[in-house]
C-alpha cells in the first residue's frame, strides 16, 4: 500500500515521498549462485516450488523466466472457493533476478522478485521480495505474515532439500520502503 507521507524540496525539485511495505524472506545456500538460479529456470525448479503450494492447481506454467512468460493458477480462497491467479514475468537478469506481477487474482498488488546474490563461489543467498496489498491493510498484512512466512519456510526447504544442503535463514519479516 502507497502511504503518502510528505512533500519534499531537493535542488528545486518537489519530491513526493511514498513507503510501500515488503515481505521479505532470505536464507543462504551452500550452492553457487549459478546452480541455485538454475534450479529456478528449469522445469523442476517451478515443478518442486509448486509442492510448498497446498490446494494450489496450475492451469498453464510459465515456458521459462524470460519477460512476458505467464504463469495461471487456481487458488483456494476459502474451502470450496477458487480465484484464477495470473502472474506475468516482467524482470529477468541471469542470476541475478527474476520477477512476476500479478495481473489477476485475489490481491491488490502482489509484485514478487526472486533476488540471488553471489556471497562467494559456493554460497548465494536466494531472497524472496513481495510488494504487496490486500483488503484492509495494513491490519492484514498481520494475518499474511504467518501464510507468507511458512510457505516461503517450505519453498526454500524443497530448494535446499534438491540440493541436499540446509538453507540458513538470514531474515524473514516486512521491511518499509520508502520511494520516490
Amino acid at each position: 500500500m502507497f502511504l503518502f507521507l510528505k512533500k519534499q524540496s531537493h535542488n528545486g525539485m518537489n519530491y513526493l515521498l511514498k513507503s510501500m511495505d515488503t515481505f521479505i524472506y532470505q536464507s543462504k545456500f551452500q550452492v553457487p549462485i549459478e546452480r541455485l538460479f538454475q534450479f529456478h529456470e528449469d522445469p523442476i525448479g517451478f515443478e518442486t516450488l509448486m509442492k510448498a503450494n497446498r490446494g494450489i492447481q496450475v492451469i498453464q506454467k510459465p515456458r521459462s523466466l524470460h519477460v512476458g512468460e505467464t504463469a495461471i493458477l487456481k487458488v483456494p480462497i476459502l474451502p470450496f472457493l477458487y480465484t484464477q491467479w495470473i502472474a506475468k514475468h516482467t524482470k529477468y537478469e541471469k542470476n541475478s533476478l527474476f520477477q512476476d506481477s500479478q495481473e489477476k487474482g485475489p490481491f491488490l498488488k502482489f509484485i514478487h522478485t526472486h533476488r540471488f546474490i553471489k556471497v562467494n563461489e559456493k554460497e548465494s543467498i536466494l531472497s524472496d521480495e513481495i510488494d504487496i496489498n490486500f483488503y484492509l491493510w495494513p491490519i492484514s498484512k498481520y494475518f499474511l505474515y504467518p501464510m507468507l512466512y511458512f510457505m516461503f519456510k517450505k519453498r526454500h526447504k524443497l530448494t535446499a532439500d534438491y540440493f541436499t544442503v540446509k538453507a540458513n535463514l538470514i531474515f524473514s519479516g516486512y521491511s518499509r520502503t520508502v520511494i520516490n
